[in-house]
């Protein structure tokens, strides 16, 4: 029998995402991709710090002047994230404060409660550099669970996550850009087989200032770096795109000589736009 494709697509987190599946059965295919873009929809209710009904701004709201017992899933990616900022020496950090000292950590995670708790009360919470790649994560959970084995979930230009190999291909293949110039000729091509991909950037068209900040000095990066991350997950890809980004090129290669961390990939942006690839973080 041969293989449909069947599309989804739905507004969510700032941006627009696409589900790609291939199967046999078209009611099937159709049912699974509902499922995942109100899985998606859903997450931006939960995730983001700007709707006032949502799990993050109640944290932020209510976390600063006492402990905060906070859904279970939430717990579980802020607990993430916190091994995320100890992992990437703390260029990764999903927490702004107006007051803080460099890469303090102000977030205080109590497992045996399930309760979260700031420092100082200006701190705040921003999933924006993790929340996308947690929902396609979330969303091939749902492929495997109803036994989708091909798809391409695709969370805007930054975030793409792939499951299996489309039909006659190698790898679902995604195109490079430097993100300040969508429209032009593409720099790299890579071919995703099981694998998350972010990209990140100091400023996209028609940006002025960075929305990227370094943890480190609290300043908003310069520039018109961007960087490009492969890895098994796109939760991973867009935590270490993100880190990369605020660590700056020479630091990065540094970091990335240094850490052990099997399956990531990173490409970079120069200055000029060219493009090259960074030596992949070492096994063990």
């Amino acid at each position: 029998m041969a293989l449909i494709e069947r599309s989804r697509f739905c507004e969510a987190m700032g941006t627009g995402f696409e589900v790609f599946l291939y199967g046999e059965d078209e009611e099937h295919l159709e049912a699974v991709a509902v499922a995942v873009t109100e899985e998606i929809i859903r997450l931006d209710g939960v995730l983001s710090r700007y709707d006032p009904r949502s799990e993050i701004a109640r944290i932020n709201r209510d976390a600063g002047s006492a402990p905060l017992r906070v859904d279970r899933e939430v717990f579980g990616l802020l607990e993430r994230c916190e091994q995320a900022r100890r992992l990437t020496e703390g260029h990764f950090d999903v927490t702004a404060s107006t007051s803080r000292a460099s890469a303090t950590p102000v977030l205080h995670l109590d497992a045996e409660s399930g309760t979260v708790q700031f420092a100082r009360p200006d701190v705040v919470i921003d999933l924006g550099g993790v929340g996308k790649g947690y929902a396609l994560d979330r969303g091939r959970e749902i492929l495997l669970r109803f036994g989708v084995t091909r798809g391409l979930l695709d969370g805007g230009t930054s975030s793409v996550l792939a499951l299996g190999a489309p039909p006659g291909g190698r790898g679902w293949p995604v195109d490079v850009r430097h993100p300040q110039t969508p429209a032009a000729a593409p720099v790299a091509r890579v071919e995703l087989i099981d694998r998350g991909f972010s990209c990140s950037a100091v400023c996209h068209p028609g940006q002025e200032q960075s929305d990227v900040v370094n943890p480190w000095t609290g300043c908003m990066l310069s520039g018109n770096a961007a960087c490009i991350v492969l890895a098994a997950s796109a939760t991973e890809a867009e935590i270490f795109s993100t880190a990369l980004l605020a660590m700056g090129r020479e630091r990065a290669i540094s970091y990335l000589e240094k850490k052990s961390c099997p399956g990531v990939n990173v490409g970079w942006f120069k200055p000029d736009a060219g493009f090259a690839w960074i030596a992949p973080m070492k096994d063990s």
